[in-house]
């Protein structure tokens, strides 16, 4: 027997659930991640600040979850190192060329 809801096969029970909800559950994905520890180009220092404080009480929370579940340990230990990245400048940006012969 088929179960069927707003016209959608309900195969498991997580899909009879998702046309009640409405909308599928949305999972955040690794790049949201990582934008939210090492930040956008571009953003303003205000957004920064909301972002990094965001990011820190992220950390906190996988920190304490850390104990019990080995993934949020994981998750920590790679979000510490993402905070800590600094961004490299860009070499193609000079001063001068330093096989023009002249002095900086």
């Amino acid at each position: 027997m088929r179960t069927y809801v707003g016209g959608q096969e309900a195969v498991n029970d997580a899909e009879f659930t998702e046309p009640a909800d409405g909308a599928e559950p949305e999972m955040p994905m690794l790049e949201d991640f990582c934008q939210l520890f090492l930040g956008v180009l571009g953003e303003t220092e205000e957004q920064r600040a909301v972002r990094r404080a965001a990011a820190g009480d992220v950390l906190e929370e996988l920190r304490e979850l850390s104990g019990a579940d080995e993934v949020a340990m994981l998750n920590a230990l790679y979000a510490e190192r993402l905070m800590n990245v600094v961004p490299m400048r860009n070499r193609a940006v000079r001063a001068h060329a330093p096989w023009s012969g002249k002095a900086a």
